[in-house]
This record gives structure tokens, C-alpha cells and sequence, in this order.
């Protein structure tokens, strides 16, 4: 089985570099590192547990194509990528389909099998290390193992189970563990780890207690999903006639018991830390909480919330997940230029849908409707805060403009739209695909992420990478997946309470809704708190969500200006005394969007099966 069997070494080299000293770089090479050396030096032994985490690399900030880009908040603006692999449904088992390195096959097995040496060899702990040593460095081996194992059976179901590493001598024969059999190997790991940590340091970058107890909360909450429940998942035809139902869910045991211990598992996390300004008696101005969210993500791990990701100072910039690596591709470094405005020269790689931008609510808290005329007259007016931290739309202002596009904005606002001058003449929005600024880069939407862009960097690449860090789990995600539980186990007081705290720092209303109203408002939070984090696509899956998601087209919002008589023009700028505005929603056409039951879980290579006959296929394919 390709990458299962033939990985021999550890590799490691690249912590090597900071790890060992100059006569020991004279007398043996680095990639020629015997596996008994490793062991047999803390340095080298820490260094390959370290070099786990290059298993991660950053998710969503690691290049153009984010996975809300296959889902109803957003679309990837450049075709042939793949992406409409799966917003058409056409992925297939040859791989007609964009790879997330982050959460493939082929690319964390080698890292699985990484992990098992690592246990086997500090299990073992020939050479001596100090016992607190050795704990540290098994408890973020259990959990690594444990993560990568949680990342591919969020895309696969139950998956081949190794727990010793193999050797070119093992069978190719390393049959799916079941679903239930998958999750509970995963939680194995994660209750060792959180053990084994107990005493380790405090990090955002290293596993430790806090990141294990947080990372039990999402395997939990993602398995006692309608997705995996059999009375549920039998309303999707292709999961209803799939012969292996034990590969891809439960086939017995109690839903409510499931999400009992996935309440548990978020309390755990809830009651060990604290959250980021949780403790508001009311909400938040739309000032102050846009501030507040704004904050999560561009303070990084300085933040309260931030409880594990990809530090940029202490990891850089490159991963062997990910290909580009520090060459051209400088991932986090790179996601101002990688989503934003062509305005600024950046490339609009992965944009918001008027989906998406529909979600956010009144500042009041009530639902944003384009049939209400005062909405549609001035759509980006009177919106919730994460509106404001989050998307950049048609007169937003953003940062300073490059010397080149001052003579077409002046004023530093994004110009989305269309404006008719007196005199009969158009102007073309600089961020628009008819733009003067690189118009193929520009969005198909109207709308550019901020979420995640460093407004301090000026609009200059490649001299200035940015370093906002990347989150690979939040606190805040947590107390949505208890608040989630709470609302399937029926204690709709419990979730209110926590709902609320995290509406009051987002300038929201207390919630008043119950019942199914109280999960749609709650389903609708979570998409808008996590946007862009490699949320939106699972959540549409564990849902059953994929129709509603996708069977529908993208729109952008046609953004249009006509001056006002008797008004002076002079330089353009989005103002209301001298311009008319209207906004009308239209669908594009670009991708032929439609949900295809078989997107519920992803294919597995035919190349894997082709080695290991032992592996079954999943539904639909």
C-alpha cells in the first residue's frame, strides 16, 4: 500500500539543522541519521517529535483555495483548480479533485507512521531520558497520532488503523477499521495524551493538556452527528445502499448518549481555561465588538481564545504537507495576497458569497432581508460587527493603496461596484474583474475576505509577509460544541447560556428562539464565527446540509452609482449625497453548482486500492 509500507525513516532533518552541534554535522549527514542515533539523544528524539507538527501546516491560510470555497460561503475565483470537483460532485476515485494536504491520505500516514516510532521508541526508552522527558514527548506523540488520525476520518469514515510502524516486510492487507472502531482509537489517544501532559508546559504552538482536552471536544461533537447516526444518515440514497454502513457511521448504540459525551468532553475544555471577554453582563457596542473579533485573530496566539495552531515565529512558514513550502509559497505569510482585492494587487483567490454575506444578522440581531426595503436600499448599513471584521464589500475601507491606484482611489475604500457620471461616462470599480488593476484577479462576487489580512502590511509582495498566526482550534469553537450538545441532549437553558456569552462580545441580543429555531440560529453563529477556518465544510456535512449548501448558484451583489444632478465630481468615492446606489443579488455563471450525495465522504484512491484489494470504497463511487 503506497506510503503505508514503504516509509523506513523518520524524516527529521530540518529540525536537525537547529538541533545538533557542528562535529556531529561533520561525521554524519543528515539524511543518513541511523533511527537508533535519534533515540539515543534528547535533542534528536525531540526534534522528531517536533517534526509531527509539519504534518499540519496551516489549513485554510495555506493557499488560494480554501474549503469554504466548496460550500455555500464562498468560490474560488480562478477555474481548472479542481474545486468544482466537489461543487459539481464530479471527485472520483482517480482524483478528478483539488487535494487538501492537510487532511490526505497519502500525505499524513507517513506522519502516522512517524507517530508510532515515536511511541514505540519512548515506550521503550532505551537510552534513559527523564521520565518527565519522556512524557512530554509521548503525550504530543499520542496526540499527534490521535490528530492526524481525527483529520482523515473527518474526510474518509473508519480508515486503516496502524499502530506499530511498518517495514517493507508487512502485508500489503491493512483493512478499514469501522467507524466506531476509528473514533474510539482516536479517543484512546487523545485521554493518553491529555495524561501524559498533565504537567507539560503551557504552549500554543505544542500540544499540551488544554490542546488535547480541546481536540477530544471536536472528535466528539463530529461523531455524534446526524451524519453518522443510522436512522439520519438512511434519508441519503447513497448511504442508505451502501453495504458497509459500519465503514461510515454507527450502526447501533444511543445518538443522545454520543452527544452526552461530547458535552462532557467541551465542559472539560470550558471549565479548565477561559475564553477572550466572555464575561460581558450585555452585548457589546458594534464598535467594540467588532474590535473584539478582530482581535481573536490578528493578536494570534497572544489572544485568550487561540488555543493551539501554526505559530509563524516558532514554525515558519513552510510544511512538507504543503509543496510550495518556503520557495515561492509562503502560506499565512501570503493570505492577504492570496484573497485579496486586485485593487491591491492581490489575486481574489478565495471570495465571499452573497450566501454567506446574508447570514450576518442586524446589529439588533434580527435577520438580514433582501425583500425588506430599508435592507436593500443600503445592505452594508446597521449589519452585526463580524460583518464589519470579516468581509470586505463596495465602500468598506481598507488599507493604503500602492502609488500606482492612488489616481483611482484616493480614499482607500473598496470599489465593487459600477458608477455612472453625469455625463453618461462608467466608471469601473478598481476591485472589479473590469477594473484598470489586473482584472482577471478580481472578484466574482463583489466581496474579498478580511478576515485573517494584516492591515498593517502595505500592499507589497513579495517584500512584506505577514505573520497573523494560524488557528487550528479556538475556545470559541469549543463552547459552540457544547452549546451544540446541549441543544441535541435538550438542556436549551445550558446552551442559551453559553450562546449568549459568546453573542455579547459580538454585539448580539440574548437569544429568545427554542427548539429547531434555537439550532438553525445556533447552526447560522457557528458558520459565521468560524468562517474560513476549515468549519463551514464539515459542519455541512455532519449536518446533512450538502443540498441546502450547494444545490443553489452563486450570486454576487451588482453594485451600481448614478451621480446625483447638480452635484460636482471630482475624485470617486462611495458618498450617498452625491450618488444614488442600488444593489441587486444575481446569480453568476460560473460553476454549475449541485450537491451530489456522494461528497459526504470522500473517494479513496483507486491507486491505494489497486495495492491493498483489503480496502473498500466508499458510497457513490
Amino acid at each position: 500500500m503506497r506510503n503505508l509500507n514503504k516509509i523506513l525513516i523518520v524524516c527529521v532533518a530540518g529540525y536537525f539543522m537547529a538541533s545538533c552541534n557542528d562535529d556531529f554535522l561533520e561525521t554524519t549527514p543528515l539524511d543518513q541519521i541511523a533511527e537508533a542515533n535519534v533515540w539515543g539523544s534528547d535533542k534528536l528524539a525531540e526534534a522528531a517529535v517536533l517534526d509531527l507538527y509539519q504534518g499540519t501546516w496551516a489549513g485554510t491560510l495555506t493557499r488560494e483555495e480554501t474549503t469554504d470555497a466548496f460550500t455555500d460561503q464562498a468560490v474560488f475565483t480562478h477555474p481548472g483548480r479542481g474545486v468544482d470537483g466537489y461543487t459539481e460532485g464530479k471527485m472520483n476515485p482517480a482524483g478528478n479533485y483539488m487535494d487538501m494536504q492537510w487532511f490526505s491520505w497519502d500525505r499524513l500516514y507517513p506522519f502516522i507512521r512517524g507517530a508510532n516510532i515515536a511511541i514505540q521508541r519512548l515506550e521503550a526508552n532505551e537510552a534513559g531520558f527523564d521520565g518527565a522527558f519522556v512524557d512530554q514527548l509521548l503525550g504530543e506523540s499520542y496526540f499527534m497520532r490521535g490528530y492526524f488520525y481525527a483529520q482523515l476520518m473527518r474526510q474518509f469514515g473508519g480508515v486503516p488503523l496502524l499502530l506499530e510502524p511498518l517495514t517493507l516486510e508487512s502485508e500489503a492487507n491493512n483493512p478499514r477499521a469501522t467507524f466506531e472502531a476509528t473514533v474510539n482509537q482516536i479517543i484512546s489517544d487523545l485521554d493518553k495524551s491529555i495524561l501524559l501532559l498533565e504537567d507539560a508546559p503551557a504552549s500554543k504552538s505544542r500540544a499540551h493538556k488544554l490542546t488535547a482536552l480541546a481536540m477530544k471536544s471536536r472528535v466528539l461533537t463530529h461523531a455524534a452527528s446526524d451524519l453518522y447516526e443510522p436512522s439520519k444518515a438512511s434519508a441519503v440514497a447513497t448511504i442508505s445502499s451502501y453495504g458497509n454502513r459500519e465503514l461510515i457511521g454507527y450502526t447501533g448504540g444511543d445518538q443522545s448518549q454520543r452527544w452526552q459525551a461530547a458535552a462532557a468532553a467541551s465542559k472539560a475544555l470550558l471549565d479548565a481555561t477561559t475564553g477572550y471577554k466572555l464575561d460581558l453582563a450585555a452585548p457589546a457596542s458594534t464598535e467594540e465588538a467588532q474590535a473584539n473579533y478582530e482581535a481573536i485573530w490578528q493578536e494570534g496566539d497572544l489572544n485568550q481564545d487561540f488555543i493551539w495552531g501554526r505559530l509563524i515565529e516558532e514554525f515558519g512558514f513552510s510544511s512538507r504537507t504543503y509543496p510550495g513550502g518556503s520557495g515561492w509559497s509562503q502560506g499565512p505569510g501570503m493570505v492577504a495576497l492570496y484573497h485579496g482585492p486586485n485593487g491591491y494587487h492581490e489575486w481574489a483567490g478565495t471570495t465571499p458569497t452573497e450566501a454567506l454575506v446574508s447570514k450576518y444578522s442586524m446589529a439588533d440581531g434580527t435577520e438580514f432581508d433582501w425583500n425588506n426595503p430599508d435592507h436593500a436600499a443600503d445592505p452594508y448599513a446597521n449589519r452585526e460587527a463580524r460583518l464589519y471584521a470579516s468581509i470586505l464589500y463596495d465602500g468598506a475601507p481598507w488599507k493604503e493603496r500602492t502609488d500606482d491606484v492612488v489616481k483611482f482611489d484616493k480614499f482607500n475604500e473598496i470599489q465593487s461596484g459600477f458608477y455612472t457620471l453625469a455625463d453618461g461616462t462608467i466608471i469601473n470599480g478598481v476591485d472589479t474583474r473590469q477594473g484598470p488593476i489586473e482584472d482577471w484577479n478580481g472578484s466574482r462576487t463583489g466581496y474579498y475576505f478580511k478576515k485573517f489580512a494584516d492591515p498593517s502590511i502595505p500592499a507589497s509582495w513579495p517584500n512584506n509577509l505577514q505573520k497573523i498566526d494560524a488557528p487550528y482550534v479556538r475556545y470559541s469553537e469549543i463552547l459552540l460544541n457544547y452549546v451544540e450538545a446541549n441543544i441535541n441532549t435538550g438542556d436549551e437553558a445550558e446552551a442559551i447560556t453559553w450562546l449568549n456569552k459568546l453573542r455579547f462580545r459580538n454585539g448580539l441580543p440574548e437569544v429568545t428562539a427554542s427548539g429547531g429555531d434555537l439550532l438553525e440560529l445556533y447552526k447560522r453563529e457557528r458558520d459565521k464565527e468560524l468562517v474560513n477556518e476549515d468549519a463551514r465544510l464539515f459542519d455541512m456535512k455532519r449536518w446533512l446540509e450538502g443540498p441546502q449548501s450547494l444545490n443553489q448558484q452563486v450570486q454576487q451583489v451588482l453594485v451600481q452609482g448614478k451621480q446625483k444632478a447638480g452635484t460636482t465630481f471630482t475624485d470617486y468615492r462611495r458618498d450617498t449625497d452625491m450618488f444614488d446606489y442600488t444593489y441587486t443579488p444575481t446569480n453568476i455563471v460560473f460553476e454549475n453548482r449541485i450537491w451530489q450525495d456522494h461528497v459526504y465522504f470522500m473517494p479513496i484512491d483507486q491507486d491505494e486500492i489497486d495495492k491493498d484489494p483489503s480496502l473498500v470504497q466508499n458510497p457513490g463511487y
